[in-house]
């Protein structure tokens, strides 16, 4: 018995079904091998094909899953950006009133510049009527109307119903609403055209 054969044997870990027989290295190669005791092995031409045909389906699965999951996530992010401009316009177009107002309410004067961008928008027309807020028709006749504008007759119509910096131009060529809210919402309007 060689000294490996007796290392093997000696090894209580080597139970005696996964005993190590060494063959004698001397011996010729065709009297260790008997090579009736193996199968000829063979492997199938076509294993490439046969793995795509189980993958292809499976593969197939996920990209479908994953590119509807993708169309989701992209219209959804669609659709949170839109709604996110939405509000910022509003809340811009909310901010901006509330500026308009504390500034006609310090500077109620402020208005003579709202109401020369109404007048410009009444082009053709020789005489106005203008309906505007009582205190704003007031500061107007105080302060000389016509200095507004002084190629039209202009008739300052005070109307309770509109809000301070609020006026409708009437003239033979139609109304201009020039109320603050139908001009902002116009503003927002164009910004959410782009």
């Amino acid at each position: 018995m060689t000294t490996a054969t007796r290392i093997l044997k000696a090894d209580p870990r080597n139970s005696a079904a996964s005993r190590v027989r060494l063959a004698d290295l001397s011996e010729p190669i065709e009297s260790r091998f008997d090579s009736s005791a193996f199968e000829p092995l063979t492997l199938p031409t076509d294993l490439s094909l046969r793995s795509e045909s189980h993958a292809d389906p499976q593969l197939n699965s996920a990209l479908v899953a994953l590119q509807t999951a993708y169309d989701q996530l992209h219209a959804q992010r669609d659709h949170w950006l839109d709604q996110s401009q939405h509000e910022a316009v509003r809340l811009g177009i909310a901010i901006a009133e509330r500026l308009l107002r504390r500034t006609l309410d310090v500077q109620p004067d402020a208005v003579l510049d709202l109401l020369r961008s109404a007048f410009d928008w009444s082009v053709g027309a020789d005489r106005l009527r203008v309906r505007l807020h009582p205190a704003d028709a007031a500061l107007l006749v105080s302060s000389a109307a016509q200095s507004l504008d002084a190629n039209r007759e202009i008739d300052l119509l005070p109307d309770a119903s509109l809000l301070r910096g609020d006026c409708v131009v009437e003239s033979s060529n139609g109304q201009t609403d020039a109320r603050l809210e139908v001009i902002l919402q116009r503003i927002a309007e164009e910004l959410l055209a782009e």
